[in-house]
């Protein structure tokens, strides 16, 4: 029985045709998108996933604009910036909420999406600071620098 076996182990790995019945198609590469500057912190990690979410989305400079305008607003309106330093709203009431507000003020889906998740979350107090890191992450991948000078004589 044994040299039954043998040929029919030998048939079956040289005949190709059985051997591509298992292979599959090759999976699709998509690019692999890094954020340009690593940070650490609760602040870091939604800036992160903001960045790389805009940066699929092709929507970099948008978001950016429109995360910028949102703290712009908190600073703003203290009804607004109450609003998003209360945790007794409950969390369902404060994302319809968010979602109206980014509907009227015609924001991205990522953005809506983003602001959602921090209302979800309990994360919508720390927008500035996320806002901070995020436009740290941007100016990186634009490869811009932000320096402080200090001179004995006036700068003009």
């Amino acid at each position: 029985t044994i040299p039954v076996a043998r040929n029919a182990l030998i048939s079956h790995r040289s005949n190709p045709s059985s051997s591509k019945s298992f292979a599959t198609k090759a999976p699709v590469k998509t690019e692999k998108i890094k954020v340009p500057v690593a940070m650490y912190g609760g602040c870091a990690n939604y800036a992160s996933a903001l960045y790389l979410a805009a940066t699929k989305a092709k929507q970099l400079n948008k978001v950016e604009s429109e995360l910028l305008d949102l703290v712009e607003a908190t600073k703003k309106s203290p009804t607004f910036f109450q609003f998003t330093k209360d945790l007794s709203v409950p969390s369902d009431i404060r994302s319809k909420a968010l979602k109206d507000i980014c509907d009227q003020a015609k924001f991205s889906d990522v953005m809506k999406n983003f602001l959602v998740v921090l209302a979800e979350n309990g994360r919508l107090r720390h927008v500035d600071s996320i806002a901070k890191r995020f436009s740290e992450l941007t100016m990186a991948h634009r490869g811009e620098l932000q320096a402080t000078a200090t001179t004995v004589i006036p700068l003009p």
